[in-house]
């Protein structure tokens, strides 16, 4: 379900529950509601006080999960055009590496950016024991001859790695950004805040505009958690341009597409 559709269908959840209280509100004798306003006042405070302090929690955390990947993503630049020099020293040996490189960043903008409404596809266990496999059998096929190659050897080799390491991370970090229980506790928490509101307030049209508006207001904080905890897909999004750069700085602006794994090791 999109986030969008999620998030009035949350605060549909919550605004109904308000309803429902100024209907037995209505329906409760008076007497008796007078006399639990105080223990039901209680309530309300006690649950507005969880509901908000877990709501700004998980927007943190989201807004967290959405600056970590993109500082991340942007981390790679530096990286991959460092490796792109240390193999463009080595030698023409190392051409076909270079290639691979190319080849691996094409794979990745097909992983993070291909399918907008899922997001990126997380490395299976086979596709990283196959890229590191790749990687060492690259690496491990070329001869340098003098003291300069077997620095940018090693330091290209040490870079690789690292890259791929930042990528799996990427997608891992998004496979499950939130314990999955997490969402039903905050409706159950914002329908009995909007029930209790609902029982101690007079039913007319004011009380149901603020019923709306607070129901709006937390349809938007669901709205935001949603969609910053998946930075690649939605409204609020990661965009492929500084992928796109490296890519043409590397001499490929190429569009992305599928592609199987290659013998040369760079390729992830």
């Amino acid at each position: 379900m999109k986030p969008l559709t999620r998030s009035i269908l949350i605060g549909a959840i919550a605004f109904a529950a308000g309803i429902l209280g100024l209907l037995l509100g209505q329906a409760a004798p008076a007497d008796m509601l007078n006399a639990a306003k105080g223990t039901v006042g209680g309530v309300i405070g006690l649950v507005s006080l969880l509901l908000a302090l877990v709501l700004g929690f998980l927007v943190y955390t989201a807004f967290a999960i959405f600056t970590t990947q993109q500082s991340e993503s942007h981390s790679l630049g530096p990286v991959i055009a460092d490796i792109d020099l240390a193999l463009a020293q080595y030698g023409p040996e190392a051409l076909g590496g270079r290639a691979g490189l190319r080849a691996s960043l094409r794979r990745t903008r097909a992983r993070f950016f291909e399918d907008a409404g899922q997001g990126p596809r997380v490395h299976s266990f086979q596709e990283i024991q196959t890229t590191f496999a790749n990687l060492d059998g690259y690496f491990g096929s070329l001869e340098p001859t003098t003291d300069k190659q077997r620095r940018l050897l090693a330091k290209a080799w040490d870079l690789a790695r690292k890259s791929h390491d930042v990528q799996m991370t990427m997608t891992r970090q998004l496979a499950s950004p939130f314990p999955p229980r997490v969402l039903p506790i905050v409706i159950c928490w914002a329908s009995a805040l909007f029930l209790g509101d609902g029982l101690v307030s007079p039913a007319n049209a004011i009380a149901v505009a603020a019923l709306f508006v607070a129901a709006l207001a937390v349809a938007s904080a669901i709205f935001l958690i949603l969609e910053l905890s998946s930075p690649y897909s939605g409204f609020i999004r990661i965009g492929p341009a500084g992928l796109d750069s490296v890519l043409a700085a590397l001499g490929d602006v190429a569009p992305a597409r599928k592609e199987g794994a290659t013998a040369d090791g760079v390729a992830g």
